[in-house]
C-alpha cells in the first residue's frame, strides 16, 4: 500500500482542535452527503488488536475513483493511500482491483460516525455504526429531512452505487440513473422519501442473483429516468448541478450533458418562440 498524501498522527491536542474547527465548518448538508457515500462504499469496522489488547475502530472510504476519497482525506485530514490486488466479481470474473483508501481511526472514527449516522438510511450500515459506537444509532425521521439534505445524500449514492447513462435515439435524448443494491427495504425507503421530499418518480426491480460467502443474494436496481417527453425528474437532475454536490466529474458531466440538451430543446420549442 502506497501513501499518496500523509497527515500527522492523532494526538489529544490535535484532535481537540480538529473537532472544534470541523464542528463549526461542517453542516447538516455535509453530513448528508457523506452519509450517501458511507451507505454505499464506506465501512464502519472494529478490530481487536491482540498486541495492545484494545478494540480498534475505523470509518473508511475505499473506491477505485480517486476524487471522492481524496476529498474525504482532505476534509477529515487523514492520509490517502493506494493499493492494488487480485479480486473476483460476483459473476466470477477475475481482475486487478486498484483502490484508493482514506480511513479515520480511534476518536476521529467515533466523532465522524456520531455525526454521519443520523443520515444513514441503510439498516445494515446503521448496525455497523452502532457496533463502532457501542450504542444504537437511529436515522433521522424521514419526515424532518429537508429537500436539500436529501439531494446531497442522493448525489453521492448515485456516485457510489449508481451509474448515469445518456442515450440518444434519432432526435431524442434520455438519461437513466441506475443504483444497485441487494437491500430491497433500502430501495423502498429511497423511493418513498425521494417521492415525498423531491417529487422524484422512481422504481426498483430484481435484476439477478449472485453468490456470496453468506449464500445466494438477490440483486436489485433502482431507476430514475428522464426524457423530453417524460421529464418529471428534470428538476432533481438540475439540483445536482445547482448545489454542486457531485464529486465524480465523469458522472457529473453526463448529468450536465443531459440538462444542457433539455435546456436547448426548451429554447427551440415552439412555445418558447411564441413567448419571445
Amino acid at each position: 500500500m502506497t501513501v499518496i498524501i500523509k497527515y500527522q498522527a492523532q494526538s489529544k491536542k490535535r484532535n481537540e482542535e480538529f473537532f472544534k474547527r470541523k464542528d463549526q465548518e461542517l453542516t447538516n448538508l455535509d453530513w448528508a452527503k457523506w452519509a450517501g457515500w458511507f451507505d454505499t462504499d464506506g465501512c464502519f469496522t472494529t478490530h481487536y488488536n491482540k498486541a495492545n489488547k484494545r478494540i480498534q475502530k475505523f470509518a473508511d472510504l475505499r473506491l477505485t475513483d480517486r476524487q471522492p476519497v481524496e476529498l474525504f482525506s482532505e476534509i477529515f485530514e487523514t492520509s490517502l493511500r493506494y493499493s492494488e490486488g487480485k479480486t473476483t466479481t460476483p459473476d466470477g470474473k477475475h481482475y486487478i482491483a486498484k483502490v484508493y483508501r482514506a480511513a479515520l481511526s480511534g476518536p476521529k472514527a467515533e466523532w465522524f460516525t456520531e455525526n454521519v449516522s443520523p443520515y444513514l438510511i441503510k439498516e445494515s450500515k446503521r448496525e455497523y455504526a452502532s457496533t463502532l459506537l457501542d450504542s444504537t444509532v437511529r436515522s433521522k425521521d424521514f419526515k424532518i429531512w429537508t429537500p436539500n439534505e436529501l439531494t446531497h445524500y442522493l448525489a453521492t449514492v448515485i456516485e457510489g452505487d449508481g451509474g448515469v447513462q445518456v442515450k440518444t435515439v434519432g432526435n431524442s435524448t434520455s438519461v437513466k440513473v441506475a443504483i444497485t443494491s441487494n437491500d430491497p427495504q433500502y430501495f423502498a425507503n429511497i423511493v418513498s422519501i425521494s417521492a415525498n421530499k423531491l417529487g422524484i418518480i422512481s422504481r426498483f426491480t430484481k435484476v439477478g442473483t449472485y453468490k456470496t460467502k453468506r449464500g445466494m443474494v438477490d440483486l436489485y436496481r433502482l431507476y430514475i429516468l428522464c426524457s423530453k417527453s417524460n421529464h418529471e425528474n428534470l428538476n432533481f437532475l438540475k439540483s445536482l448541478l445547482q448545489y454542486n454536490v457531485m464529486t465524480l466529474d465523469r458522472k457529473k458531466e453526463r448529468v450536465q450533458d443531459f440538462v444542457n440538451y433539455m435546456d436547448l430543446k426548451e429554447l427551440k420549442s415552439p412555445a418558447s418562440e411564441n413567448r419571445i
